[in-house]
């Protein structure tokens, strides 16, 4: 019994360094516009500059403008149809009395930039992720990425 109390404090111990040890933090940016409101949230390491993973939320307000909604949903879910296969992205989407959502995430580490059939596949995604995510010797630099999109009316969360 007084093995297993050890190693648990030991466990928890360990648990609790790689915790406190982690620098990953988390910044969100918005884009409202009439009908719809675009939020970017990025994952990434303070210390060294590096983004890890980018979620883009797309949210469409049907209730503003009821005459686009069946294009908005045809053009979510072409959107999908291209990236599906694309490694290092997934995806949700969404629909109900009010909005109609989709949600994509990029796994920076998987997703491959530079794959010319995956651009190919689907040039809206490849041209969303060129203008949300920044590189920069190897990297993707959430300072130049914050940069990018500011310039592009995205109002920082605090």
């Amino acid at each position: 019994m007084k093995k297993i109390l050890k190693l648990s404090i030991l466990l928890l111990g360990a648990l609790f360094v790689l915790l406190g040890c982690s620098q990953e933090t988390k910044s969100e940016f918005v884009l409202q516009e009439i009908a719809s409101k675009t939020k970017l949230t990025y994952v990434y390491d303070k210390e060294k500059d590096s983004v890890s993973k980018l979620t883009m939320e797309i949210i469409y307000d049907i209730t503003k403008d009821e005459r686009y909604t069946e294009a908005v949903r045809s053009q979510r879910d072409e959107i999908v149809s291209e990236m599906e296969g694309i490694e290092g992205v997934t995806y949700t989407k969404k629909d109900d009395i009010n909005y109609i959502t989709l949600t994509i995430e990029v796994d920076v580490n998987k997703f491959k930039f530079d794959d010319a059939a995956s651009r190919k596949k689907a040039p809206t995604l490849y041209n969303t992720v060129n203008a949300a995510l920044k590189r920069k010797d190897n990297m993707v630099s959430y300072q130049l990425s914050k940069d990018a999109i500011l310039e592009y009316e995205f109002k920082e969360v605090k």
